[in-house]
């Protein structure tokens, strides 16, 4: 009678084991299934702006010189003074911005000030090269059009849309291609996420 009690209960204590085992497996199925389809919907998403924490502060007195030399007869000048400000995030650089583009008539100083605005990936900068998509210009449209390629988030595709429809077809071409390069990019981070999701992670590590 004893060994039948003490069968019974080894037979239990199996039965219990696996039973858990099988549990876990499908909770652990139910997770992962769960994070696949939030990475099917996973956006990369760009940061709001990027600064420096030992960025200088200029005078008040400096800053409103820097923005008046923003309307300089000098090209050189001109630029080089709406550069600082954006170095220096200042608080009024996306009026400063929208009217460089707007008063501007070189049309290098305003590849220029795209190429700068292009160096920082942030939604600010993303914004401010927007206002670009809007000017007289073919090739500062076409030039915007061509470096929110790199600008992986999917507001910039909202943000040309409208370029498809320009009425010179190299602006339509080159907000094609960027919109089809960020499609592609967020395709390609949903995978890598992906692939980190279902690759087995290694009981311990040794370091070198």
């Amino acid at each position: 009678m004893r060994n039948l009690i003490l069968l019974i209960i080894f037979v239990g204590g199996i039965y219990f084991l696996i039973h858990q085992k099988k549990a876990a497996k499908i909770e652990s199925a139910k997770i992962e299934e769960a994070k696949r389809v939030q990475l099917k919907e996973y956006e990369p998403s760009l940061p709001a702006d990027i600064r420096s924490e030992y960025m200088l502060t200029f005078s008040k007195k400096t800053i409103d010189t820097l923005k008046h030399l923003t309307s300089d007869s000098d090209q050189n000048v001109r630029f080089t003074a709406l550069e600082l400000l954006w170095q220096l995030k200042d608080k009024d650089i996306d009026k400063i911005v929208k009217k460089s583009f707007e008063m501007e008539t070189e049309t290098e100083i305003k590849i220029r000030i795209i190429d700068m605005l292009s160096r920082e990936k942030s939604k600010l900068s993303l914004k401010l090269i927007s206002y670009a998509l809007n000017n007289y210009d073919d090739k500062v449209r076409v030039k915007a059009c061509e470096v929110l390629g790199d600008f992986v988030d999917k507001q910039t595709i909202d943000i040309l849309t409208p370029s498809l429809k320009d009425y010179n077809e190299e602006v339509k071409l080159a907000a094609l291609r960027s919109i089809d390069k960020i499609k592609k990019a967020i395709e390609q981070e949903r995978e890598r996420k992906l692939q980190e999701l279902i690759s087995p992670k290694p009981l311990f590590k040794i370091e070198e």
